[in-house]
């Protein structure tokens, strides 16, 4: 099966630059992130061969505390409660 999501990688690289995270490319093919602290967040192949490696490469980086929208959907508003004036 081949593996579809390396242009979506690719974006989520580059979000996680523009959010200052920082994304090495290492010579052994894996990519390296940091967060904004310095701290190694998370380890992963440029061109993973599973097809849910995109997942979890997202899961780790929520869990790290990074918040992205998925293909750059608005934020959704707040709900504010419906006040009747009297």
């Amino acid at each position: 099966m081949s593996n579809r999501d390396g242009s979506d990688r690719l974006r989520l690289f580059k979000a996680l630059r523009r959010a200052r995270w920082r994304v090495e490319f290492a010579r052994s093919g894996h990519v390296k992130i940091w967060n904004p602290s310095g701290l190694l967040v998370t380890t992963t192949p440029s061109s993973a061969s599973d097809t849910n490696s995109l997942n979890a490469l997202r899961r780790d980086l929520r869990k790290a505390g990074f918040q992205h929208n998925e293909r750059g959907q608005k934020p959704k508003p707040a709900k504010i409660p419906n006040q009747r004036t009297r």
